[in-house]
């Protein structure tokens, strides 16, 4: 919205937080506007966040940095306004980073980075559920948070207001929440009405809501989750990337996307390997991004590439018998 006017009487420009449907024309069809829909000064997150790690916006000098809640409200005060981390309208408390569209129920689902969390919004704007940790979430929003099962249905109880779940606190993993995550699809292939297989690539930043005594145990995974939509339940059913550990880790952008004709998943993690210098605030070379392919339900992957010195926002496959088709 280019012209929102606050609850405190400033007009400001929101950030990254309006979804528009459009015709083949380019007409407006509808909007989805989630600072009404969703609850914009939930900052829980945005106090996790290392702030030298944020899409599009990466500074080198406040790596390992996080804000603090009189930051945060000291904004308000001095007029800071723009795609910068914060909350309200008028900043980036959102980020969204992609967006499906499930035809079972004309539903969006939505990958909110700054909120970790993912979520499925109905025509009529209404909350269908959100997929994430519970801890910040106020009232209005407590029905629509979903809850980890195993694979028999059993309840995972997760600590600290469902933040740390049993994939963060064991080495072996098990289920965990997507963080700072990316690229939220629903695997149609997979899916029906009520039940969603669902594709995210975990980040990892913030994880546990919290960042990590040393940097360096920051991981990255590439999952896939199965919601039954009608219990409000999550089960995670395959797993890939904590193994892999600092190496494999990417803090920004990448992918992991279901591919229906070879029933594999492909996986990019885009700024792998990607360094800073802390002390002087600059980054040290460039990231080697990972492309990895997995057979569906496979632990290892079939094929991997790995790149050097390499810099790149996604990658995907796409058929070249397709592209020069008439």
């Amino acid at each position: 919205n280019a012209d929102y006017k606050r609850a405190d009487g400033k007009n400001v420009r929101t950030v990254r937080d309006v979804i528009v449907e459009l015709d083949r024309d380019g007409n407006v069809v509808d909007d989805f506007r989630l600072y009404e829909i969703l609850d914009p000064y939930r900052d829980i997150v945005l106090k996790t966040l290392d702030q030298g790690a944020v899409c599009l916006n990466i500074d080198a000098k406040k790596a390992g940095h996080t804000a603090s809640s009189d930051e945060l409200q000291s904004m308000d005060t001095h007029d800071k306004w723009g795609d910068i981390v914060g909350a309200g309208p008028g900043r980036n408390w959102a980020h969204v980073n992609s967006v499906d569209y499930d035809p079972s129920d004309d539903s969006i689902i939505i990958s909110s980075r700054h909120q970790d969390a993912v979520i499925k919004i109905g025509r009529d704007k209404q909350v269908k559920w959100i997929m994430g940790a519970h801890k910040g979430w106020s009232d209005k929003f407590k029905d629509k948070l979903l809850q980890p099962v195993d694979s028999k249905g059993n309840k995972i109880v997760c600590e600290d207001e469902y933040s740390k779940c049993p994939g963060y606190e064991s080495d072996k993993g098990g289920f965990d929440w997507q963080w700072t995550q990316h690229t939220a699809f629903r695997i149609d292939s997979k899916s029906k009405k009520g039940e969603i297989y669902l594709s995210v690539f975990d980040n990892g930043d913030t994880r546990g809501m919290e960042q990590p005594a040393i940097a360096g145990m920051k991981y990255s995974r590439a999952v896939v989750y199965k919601i039954d939509e009608n219990k409000k339940t999550i089960e995670q059913i395959w797993e890939y990337g904590k193994e892999r550990g600092k190496e494999w880790y990417s803090s920004v952008t990448s992918l992991t996307q279901y591919q229906d004709d070879l029933d594999s998943v492909m996986v990019y993690s885009a700024v792998a390997g990607m360094q800073f210098d802390i002390a002087k605030g600059r980054p040290v070379g460039l990231p080697s991004p990972h492309i990895d392919e997995f057979e569906w339900g496979a632990k290892e992957p079939s094929i991997e590439i790995k790149m050097t010195n390499a810099m790149g926002y996604q990658a995907f496959p796409f058929s070249l018998q397709k592209a020069f088709e008439k």
